[in-house]
């Protein structure tokens, strides 16, 4: 799904498939028959005048002293009713959580499409290159309020948002078969990783999310699709039962058009801390002045209209006039708390040996594989010359770190080569194994993101002793963690390893509640008990690069970024403080879908 190109159909296919339903499917209550209402909803953006006549199929509504009838749909859980039901003649919707307990009611009123700004600059600093529609992505303003069937009671208590459900991890099978893995590390996002699908490899997703809190055993979690389908996912959750009642209402992949009802059984994975102060239960929700004004505003990151694609061409042609390689150019991740430079390398010659394949048991191809390694001289704590067979020695620029007792993590440019390769290596002088990660411009499905491999093998230094088959391995062992990391007094993330390929991060909001997430596909490296090397790119987002060494011991990683920027290309160093808010149990999800 992350790499899956929509179909931004058209406002006419749209409202035709939406009005050809006319209602969602699975309706299945007519306790609202003969029975009407007027709703009273707060907000800038609410109606004046919203009032309901209900018949056994259809329904009356007045929305601004203008009348119409239209199909419904209600499904009821317990004491709560859901009802859906479209606006006359537009493929606008109005979606209500009602409680008959208390007639306290949250209605989402949603329509389709939106326009986007292309090229733009998150900070503002960068007007947009142009605009496009996308007619298919559902959007919504949320109301508070109360229903009233008549000489009834404005409640004492009404519907708030909440960060009750932040940090929270969930197991969903629906009763359609869909299953997924879910995780709120935000007030207004969460991450999602569909189950069951080998081909998308388990990718994690992230989506803009609203959480509303009834009561303590009951919750509304929504969540919608921006960059992917622009479906809308409303859900009630019931803590007690353990089960949520929900509505589906979007475009699928195919472009056709779903709006049901829906149930899941759920399974808590566990639950992360979450950083606001003790006291605030996330009620009172602000939106940054970017962000808020306009009807349906709401956190939405779009970092592929951020990063417009560009010709491989394009992009070599950039660099050569803005190429910053280890010096001081700061980076997409600026860091105060990088690991310190190392010189215990100073004077030492060596040679790294990546194995020609795969895996280091890999069987023999009937080719003989002539010898290949990388050749360092270190220089001093900033230089170094390096080879391969048959070639002279090169002097480069380069930072190295020591990530753990005699375990060093170096990177430089290969001066000369065409798409500017960086080798990263961590070779272990006490274990003799190495790990190579070469990365440049351009990889599988972009032609200037960064792209890279990976290579096991070995260090060749004196009389140290390799293993003959032993090597560094991609590993699991940090799936379900969720770190906090503190690069900066003003820059700060969560980082949540949800799926064995990909991971998630999320930035901070002024109050500490989690804010804008967003993830990538990525792999888990282990090097040493507690040490790892963790590999990311921003894929269909700015396309860098992140490599780090995560030690476990030290609360602290540190590492490398590289890639394309809006001139040139920079190889800059970062690293940051850690701090561990526990994990998820979701390891069994992933061994059961292998």
């Amino acid at each position: 799904m992350f790499f899956t190109e929509y179909d931004p159909l058209t406002t006419k296919q749209v409202k035709s498939a939406v009005l050809e339903q006319g209602s969602a499917e699975g309706g299945c209550c007519g306790c609202l028959a003969g029975k009407s209402l007027s709703l009273h909803l707060e907000g800038t953006f609410a109606p004046e005048e919203l009032r309901y006549e209900f018949s056994e199929n259809d329904l009356t509504v007045t929305l601004n002293g203008e009348t119409g009838t239209v199909p419904y749909a209600v499904r009821k859980w317990k004491d709560i009713l859901m009802i859906t039901h479209l606006l006359p003649d537009t493929d606008g919707a109005f979606h209500l959580i009602l409680d008959t307990r208390t007639n306290a009611v949250t209605a989402i009123e949603t329509w389709f499409g939106i326009t986007v700004p292309v090229g733009f600059d998150m900070t503002g600093k960068k007007e947009p290159d142009h605009y496009r529609d996308i007619p298919r992505e559902v959007q919504r303003e949320i109301y508070f309020g109360w229903a009233d069937f008549g000489g009834g009671k404005e409640p004492e208590e009404k519907h708030t948002f909440t960060n009750r459900l932040e940090g929270r991890g969930f197991y969903w099978k629906f009763d359609h078969g869909y299953e997924i893995l879910s995780f709120s590390p935000a007030v207004n996002y969460c991450t999602v990783v569909e189950l069951g699908k080998r081909e998308m490899g388990g990718i994690t997703m992230a989506d803009p999310a609203d959480y509303i809190r009834i009561d303590d055993e009951l919750y509304i979690f929504a969540r919608w699709e921006p960059e992917y389908s622009g479906k809308m996912w409303l859900e009630l959750l019931d803590l007690f039962e353990m089960k949520a009642a929900g509505i589906e209402l979007g475009f699928e992949e195919d472009n056709s058009f779903t709006w049901r009802f829906h149930e899941a059984e759920l399974t808590m994975t566990g639950v992360i801390a979450h950083l606001e102060m003790i006291n605030d239960n996330g009620e009172n929700r602000v939106l940054p002045p970017r962000f808020a004004g306009k009807k349906g505003a709401r956190y939405v990151y779009r970092p592929k209209d951020m990063h417009p694609p560009i010709s491989h061409e394009e992009a070599l042609r950039k660099i050569p006039q803005n190429l910053h390689i280890l010096d001081n150019c700061d980076g997409i991740m600026d860091s105060g708390h990088n690991f310190p430079l190392s010189a215990k390398l100073v004077g030492k010659t060596f040679k790294v040996r990546p194995d020609q394949e795969k895996y280091a048991a890999a069987p023999w191809s009937g080719a003989k594989k002539e010898p290949f390694w990388y050749e360092y001289e270190i220089l001093s704590i900033d230089r170094l010359r390096w080879r391969t067979p048959g070639t002279e020695w090169q002097e480069e620029v380069y930072n190295c770190f020591e990530t753990d007792k005699d375990l060093f993590f170096f990177s430089h440019l290969m001066t000369g080569h065409p798409d500017y390769c960086v080798l990263a290596h961590v070779v272990d002088f006490q274990s003799g194994l190495a790990t190579t990660v070469p990365v440049e411009i351009g990889n599988w499905h972009s032609e200037w993101e960064a792209g890279s491999t990976v290579m096991f093998g070995t260090v060749e230094y004196g009389d140290l002793k390799p293993p003959f088959t032993r090597r560094h391995r991609f590993t699991d062992e940090l799936l379900g963690c969720c770190f906090c990391w503190n690069y900066t007094d003003t820059m700060n993330s969560i980082h949540m390893y949800s799926a064995p390929e990909s991971y998630s991060w999320t930035i901070f909001q002024p109050d500490n509640a989690g804010g804008v997430s967003w993830s990538s596909p990525g792999y888990y490296i282990k090097l040493r008990d507690n040490v790892y090397l963790l590999q990311w790119i921003e894929e269909n987002c700015n396309g860098n690069q992140g490599l780090v060494v995560i030690n476990r011991k030290l609360q602290h990683d540190g590492g490398f970024f590289y890639g394309m920027y809006e001139d040139g290309l920079k190889l800059s160093i970062t690293g940051a403080f850690m701090r561990e808010l526990g994990k998820l149990d979701i390891k069994k999800y992933f061994d059961k879908d292998m």
